[in-house]
């Protein structure tokens, strides 16, 4: 009994401490839905933007920034599934890796400057 209310008041804990992410949805073109993720212990900084299709998968381009606001990737998706060209920048160079339908079928790493 003891070890079940310790548990109890443990997660009562987390749950009252545990901060929300903050999410932004608004209508976007070709009945898409933009959606803006802002970090849970900064609510003014985004973490992640992108886009749902109407089956509520991911669809299109969704960019990635840390907390500096600096961008760390680009990803693409064709409904629910990683598709096209994808960029992880780090350290002033980006891999670039090419999906088709959430396969790998090229990878590169090139030196450039982050925008």
């Amino acid at each position: 009994m003891k070890a079940i209310l310790s548990l109890a008041i443990m997660l009562f804990t987390l749950v009252t401490f545990a901060q929300e992410q903050k999410v932004e949805f608004e209508k976007a073109d070709n009945n898409l839905v933009k959606a803006t993720y802002y970090f849970a212990d900064n609510s003014d900084v985004v973490e992640r933007i992108g886009f749902f299709n109407k089956d509520k998968q991911l669809h299109g381009t969704w960019v990635t920034f840390n907390q500096a606001g600096e961008k760390t990737a680009v990803a693409n998706y064709e409904n629910g599934k990683k598709h096209g060209e994808w960029l992880y920048y780090a350290d002033g160079k980006v891999k670039v890796v090419i999906y088709e339908f959430n396969k790998i079928t090229d990878v590169q790493t090139k030196d450039v400057a982050v925008n």
